[in-house]
């Protein structure tokens, strides 16, 4: 009779264990406590709504009031999202949101959040975007004031007389504002063409426009160049991306009573799309006194040269539009 080699429990119990240990090592290595990150959209015929999510479980979730501009609801909530039995869970004083799977993306539902967040309807099914994000829309501010130049700064101004030579193709820039920030905070003064891009010159809001004219001045002021400058129009995924290039103005530093303004669609000899750096004054009989101080252009390389004298630089009031 031929003897038959049995496994005994003793020896099956190693090759187990060994086996447990590699499948929890895969479901660990697969786990993660949050959910994946990206942007996510909800939006219908009423509102925008807007989930973006980042790799550390934080999130920023804004939903917006379709319609023309006027009095539209608007609300907005940031936090971070944490583990919980079928999905994540986000809980500050009253205000709980709740997120877990559903089959075409993600169901968001937010409990007692109105009084902190916004009076909106943010409760959907947020479906992935195609579109990667690379920050959360409220990211720190790119662009430098005039005060206090950033270690990351935009192309530095140069004396000289923009070149006839070619454009170059417009490289994507890093580490600039989104869309939506600029067109919450910023403010277009003119608008044309560079490099074969769209361009538009902008300042950036302080909060204190309303001041008078002599006191007041931007924060920052810089030439946008993107791919589409109709911001208003744009889906909440367009929004989150930023533009192709921000190239700063330098502006002059305060002095008092004086403001600053800025004048765009400006020419001088054959170069056009120049903006100018005005020194705003109160004279006799309280006459306002815009006086140019610098004027400044976008050569082919798109770097800001300064084009002098700037009193020679003519601009139209009115915008060519682009």
């Amino acid at each position: 009779m031929k003897k038959s080699t049995l496994l005994t429990f003793p020896s099956l119990l190693p090759l187990c264990l060994a086996m447990s240990s590699l499948i929890t090592s895969a479901h660990a290595a697969d786990y993660s406590p949050y959910p994946l990150p990206g942007v996510y959209e909800a939006s219908d015929s009423k509102f925008e709504r807007l989930l973006t999510i980042k790799a550390n479980g934080k999130f920023l979730l804004e939903v917006e009031e379709k319609g023309k501009p006027g009095n539209l609801h608007t609300g907005a909530g940031e936090g971070q999202f944490s583990d919980a039995p079928g999905g994540w869970t986000y809980t500050e004083g009253r205000c709980t949101v709740s997120l877990k799977r559903a089959v075409a993306g993600m169901k968001l539902q937010a409990e007692t959040c109105a009084s902190a967040w916004g009076d909106v309807p943010f409760d959907g099914v947020y479906k992935k975007s195609s579109e990667p994000v690379a920050a959360m829309p409220a990211a720190k501010p790119a662009v430098p004031t005039a005060a206090a130049p950033a270690a990351q700064a935009m192309p530095a101004a140069k004396a000289a007389t923009p070149a006839a030579a070619m454009p170059v193709p417009v490289a994507p820039q890093a580490g600039l504002p989104s869309r939506k920030e600029l067109r919450q905070g910023w403010g277009t003064v003119s608008t044309g063409k560079a490099g074969g891009k769209l361009m538009a010159v902008m300042t950036k809001f302080t909060g204190r426009e309303a001041q008078e004219m002599t006191e007041s001045r931007p924060a920052a002021a810089a030439f946008i160049i993107d791919s589409n400058l109709y911001y208003n129009e744009m889906s909440p995924a367009e929004l989150a991306k930023s533009p192709l290039k921000m190239v700063e103005i330098p502006l002059p530093p305060p002095v008092p009573k004086q403001g600053i303004s800025l004048d765009g669609n400006c020419i001088f000899g054959k170069q056009n799309n120049l903006a100018v750096v005005n020194a705003v004054t109160l004279g006799k009989g309280n006459r306002i006194i815009e006086k140019p101080v610098s004027a400044w252009a976008l050569d082919a390389n798109m770097q800001a040269v300064e084009i002098k004298p700037a009193n020679k630089v003519k601009c139209s009031k009115e915008d060519t539009g682009i």
